[in-house]
């Protein structure tokens, strides 16, 4: 099923109703949404054809929806790429997913490749080779999604849908494709105001937001620095969270602040989309973390143990393994990613081929799944995945370093807040913390910038001459830079 059906769908049944409504208040209906998606279509068909990859500006407007959902009726797939990343990553997202049309971007298109069958969208997550990696999403993939999300947290006519996380990330499929499929009221939160939590706050009551998804250390920050606590969000329904843990204390405080909003934990990478989920029923007591729930009904999901065996129900902890139409066909043009990735088992139905999420996980009495920790150098900061090692060499080209190491620390806002500890060359002149910082943001998204750059004269060392990673987060644990 083609995800921008449903769309056409409540254009169909609403087309005096508002689709979308930009940053300055100017609504779109959902008859002029179709006609404006259907005069852009024609331009892509005259432009590459069907069959194509397009890349598409992800700012957070109504016109990037528009280009996305052109894009699909054009019968082509879309490529988000955010707009404020450094250009140097922008063209090696368009030369990689190899599109053959760039929408709304000041960049030439690359060599064109052919989309894989029934392809909807790529979305580029972090690498640990120091270059993105693109996942591919099927209609089938997405359709699978927004068909169960349809059903567990239904959207309908007149509810006002916040579009909060950037385009290029996962979380807006919700979004997009469940919000206007049912005839609601979609509102891309402009950077500038999503950003600053208080003009956030003032956005979302203006707008009487009824639904809101988003990622726990922005919505931690909306609790602790704009006027939600007293002031509230009275129109709020639903509120949903993803990407990272959500510290129990802070959650009970938003829970406070929005008592007549469902609460719900919704867990799952890229490569799936979300394939738990657990509504909140209670604020969470201090000392408890909350878990990531019980399996949609479009996942089938195991836990892989050290031994090899897997368990599929009763108590038991191990790697989360993950079957079902909405996990991706593989990694773009990475046979070996995409092999690494997977693991074939056997089910009920005979040999099934499962993504490895690398989160290790506990199955309690109840069958909830508790999130333990990750088997990789994979680290969640402020909604994203983040490879370290993309990070470390991005700092390792500074001319003037001679080695880099990156430190994850807990950070109760961020969840996990990155530092850097560089080390200069010894014929040159040692740089500065935010000559280093800017280094960073020339060459990374802003969410994977260290937070803090240490510039010491030498790392600490194991009997072998490695780094002693054990060592380091004594070295900056209180420390900024």
């Amino acid at each position: 099923m083609n995800i921008l059906w449903g769309v056409y769908d409540a254009a169909r049944r609403f087309p005096e109703s508002v689709a979308l409504v930009d940053a300055v208040g100017e609504r779109t209906t959902y008859a002029d949404l179709v006609v404006a998606v259907e005069q852009l279509s024609t331009s892509v068909l005259d432009r590459v054809g069907r069959s194509a990859r397009v890349a598409v500006r992800s700012g957070k407007d109504p016109r990037t929806v528009i280009a996305m959902l052109a894009v699909l009726r054009a019968g082509c797939s879309y490529v988000p790429v955010d707009a404020s990343a450094p250009l140097d990553r922008q063209r090696f997202i368009i030369a990689d997913a190899g599109c053959a049309l760039v929408l709304d971007l000041d960049v030439e298109p690359a060599a064109a490749k052919d989309p894989v069958p029934d392809e909807a969208y790529v979305l580029y997550t972090s690498g640990s080779t120091g270059a993105p990696k693109g996942v591919v999403i099927t209609h089938a993939n997405a359709s699978a999604f927004v068909d169960w999300a349809r059903r567990a947290f239904p959207i309908g006519v007149g509810d006002q849908v916040a579009v909060h996380a950037p385009l290029h990330f996962d979380l807006p499929v919700y979004d997009v494709y469940v919000g206007l499929a049912a005839g609601a009221t979609l509102h891309p939160i402009p950077e500038r105001v999503a950003l600053f939590p208080q003009a956030l706050h003032r956005f979302l009551r203006d707008r009487a937001i009824t639904h809101l998804y988003a990622v726990p250390s922005a919505l931690t920050a909306l609790l602790t620095r704009s006027t939600l606590p007293t002031e509230g969000l009275p129109a709020l329904k639903r509120l949903l969270y993803a990407g990272e843990e959500f510290r129990a204390a802070a959650l009970a405080d938003l829970m406070a602040a929005v008592p007549a909003a469902e609460v719900a934990n919704l867990y799952g990478p890229i490569e799936t989309n979300v394939i738990t989920s657990h509504v909140v029923a209670h604020p969470p007591r201090p000392d408890e973390r909350v878990p990531v729930g019980l399996p949609v009904d479009v996942a089938l999901i195991a836990l892989l143990g050290a031994d090899g065996t897997a368990s599929f129900d009763g108590p038991a902890e191990g790697e989360l393994v993950v079957a079902g139409p909405s996990v991706t066909p593989g990694y773009l043009d990475r046979p070996e990613l995409t092999a690494a990735a997977t693991v074939v088992l056997s089910t009920p139905d005979g040999p099934e081929a499962f993504y490895r999420t690398g989160d290790i996980a506990r199955r309690d009495p109840d069958g909830l799944l508790h999130l333990l920790g990750r088997r990789d150098g994979l680290v969640k900061t402020r909604g994203y995945r983040v490879e370290i090692g993309e990070v470390e060499t991005a700092l390792g080209t500074h001319p003037d370093l001679a080695e880099v190491v990156v430190v994850p620390v807990p950070d109760p806002e961020l969840t996990t807040r990155l530092h850097a500890l560089v080390v200069p060359r010894p014929d040159r002149a040692a740089p500065s913390a935010a000559e280093v910082v800017a280094h960073c943001r020339a060459h990374l998204p802003g969410y994977m910038v260290p937070g803090a750059v240490h510039v010491v004269a030498d790392l600490p060392r194991t009997s072998t001459g490695k780094v002693a990673r054990a060592a380091l987060p004594a070295l900056v644990t209180g420390e900024e830079s």
